[in-house]
């Protein structure tokens, strides 16, 4: 299930790139031919790419693609290796739960205060509640990820599920 929804978010978030990318080269486009601006884009833009980003960090997550230093790791080898990573996938863990601990209170200050995008009029309040709810499906990844890593320790060897990586590639 958690696949799953990692990998449609990805799918949302690179989408609505795609969106923000033909929007920017249409709006460069009737400027430059034109001299008449698309009228919003910025605005879009900065509502767009909150969401765009949270929703990549999921599958980013499961698939294990965030930067480590391995070399302590490699020089133990075996189950100390495992160990050092279940570590990582846990400091991993404590921060998304902080980040989306953190986006909630926001998420509603923004919401009760009316804010609005500057041309568009856009509530921004329910941009930055998607955020912070992928942020938070990113935190339950994560946690799925420690505990596939915990079980690689207590069986020492990686991929707890058997013989596949938790994204199911080898």
């Amino acid at each position: 299930m958690t696949q799953i929804l990692a990998r449609s978010l990805a799918l949302l978030g690179f989408t609505g790139l795609l969106i923000l990318s033909i929007l920017v080269v249409l709006d460069i486009i009737l400027r430059t031919v034109a001299d008449y601006p698309l009228k919003g884009v910025n605005d879009i833009s900065a509502m767009v790419m909150a969401v765009v980003i949270s929703a990549c960090i999921p599958q980013s997550l499961l698939i294990k693609q965030s930067i480590s230093v391995d070399v302590l790791g490699q020089f133990l080898g075996g189950r100390a290796e495992l160990l050092l990573n279940a570590v990582a996938s846990l400091a991993v863990l404590v921060f998304f739960g902080l980040l989306a601990w953190q986006f909630v209170p926001y998420a509603a200050s923004v919401s009760a205060s009316g804010e609005r995008t500057w041309v568009l009029q856009w509530p921004v309040g329910p941009w930055w509640y998607v955020a912070t709810g992928c942020f938070i499906v990113s935190a339950l990844t994560q946690a799925m990820v420690l505990i596939d890593d915990i079980i690689s320790v207590a069986l020492g060897r990686p991929w707890a599920a058997g013989s596949t990586p938790i994204d199911g590639s080898l």
